[in-house]
């Protein structure tokens, strides 16, 4: 018998400070957890049981209380969106404040789910894990790959031999080479963000490259905020070792890439789940449909939320008061779309 543990990696949260907004400065502080009322569940599993991992957005009333709970990405079992609304909704905070005074407030989460009795991650991949993978990489390295077949592989390994987390992450970085050769580079992206999220679970060898090829991906589909973040990890993470002159290469490519003609157009992609959230800070935009559809777009802020089922492909706006926002943009599977800021 195991102990079900649901960990809370916080992706994107509002620091305290001043947020500037139409040229004025607001301080804000970012809400805190106060209270978990969530119990501590058994289950039954054999080695280890079956982990995954959810991202889920939210908004924090000013009441402290959770609501709007929103799974917009997860590892493919059904039972953990379950859970991890169930575990959100049990969730106290204490309200975000700006300038001292409680508003209602979005916040994203990856969130880890781990069986084991010490609230941690199998230590170890299974040798059926371990010999498909490294099938799996050697018929990926081969110049006459027949993609097909390595995709019927792959989608083999994670239905039959990924249970534990270091497995979701070592099948994630699987899949980004995989949709790299096959040029599908959203959904390269995608896994990329996977595979850092789960860092404490990869070899240093193995994460350091994930993190570039995010990085670059995030840069090249205008993920400005997104390549910040990752880029706040390479300066962070224990084992990577990033010297101060090659941190600063990066934060100038990112600063090179903001200042080209192709800056104000972000592009993205529904998950299974058919739903996408980032953080974005540009006042006003609209959204164009690239394939497939969209339902609505949704801004998540600071004294502000509003969700948007018409309308949104012409124009919207942030109010005046608004920082520190979300995008939360849902409709069918696998729809693809861009961003694009209006300047004028």
């Amino acid at each position: 018998m195991k102990i079900f543990s649901a960990l809370l990696c916080v992706l994107l949260i509002v620091s305290s400070g001043f947020s500037f907004a139409n040229g004025n400065s607001k301080e804000v502080k970012a809400a805190k957890i106060i209270k978990n009322a969530n119990k501590v569940e058994e289950t039954f599993t054999s080695r280890g049981g079956m982990e995954g991992w959810t991202r889920v957005s939210f908004i924090i009333d000013k009441d402290g209380t959770t609501k709007d709970i929103v799974v917009f990405d997860y590892s493919g079992k059904d039972r953990y969106v379950k859970k991890v609304t169930k575990y959100i909704r049990n969730l106290q905070y204490s309200p975000a404040l700006v300038n001292n005074m409680p508003v209602a407030s979005a916040q994203t989460l990856f969130v880890k789910h781990t069986y084991s009795e010490a609230g941690h991650s199998e230590g170890s991949v299974t040798p059926a894990f371990a010999k498909e993978y490294q099938a799996t990489i050697d018929a990926l390295s081969s110049p006459t790959a027949d993609m097909l077949n390595i995709k019927k592989s792959i989608d083999n390994l994670v239905e039959d031999h990924t249970k534990n987390l270091n497995e979701h992450a070592l099948a994630a970085w699987l899949k980004s080479i995989y949709y790299y050769k096959n040029e599908e580079f959203l959904e390269y992206m995608r896994q990329s963000q996977i595979t850092v999220d789960l860092y404490e679970h990869l070899p240093i060898a193995i994460l350091a490259k994930s993190t570039v090829n995010l990085f670059e991906s995030q840069l090249y589909f205008g993920n400005f905020n997104g390549a910040a973040e990752t880029l706040s990890r390479m300066g962070s993470v224990s084992g990577l070792n990033l010297s101060e002159e090659t941190y600063q290469q990066f934060a100038d490519a990112l600063k090179a890439a903001k200042a080209t003609g192709s800056a104000n157009i972000t592009k993205g992609q529904l998950s299974h789940l058919g739903a996408w959230s980032q953080t974005y800070d540009s006042s006003i935009f609209k959204v164009k449909v690239s394939q497939g559809n969209v339902d609505s777009v949704e801004l998540r802020c600071n004294d502000y939320q509003q969700k948007y089922i018409e309308g949104w492909e012409n124009k919207i706006e942030f109010p005046a008061q608004t920082s520190d926002c979300i995008l939360l943009i849902r409709g069918d599977a696998g729809s693809t779309f861009d961003i694009l800021e209006i300047t004028s």
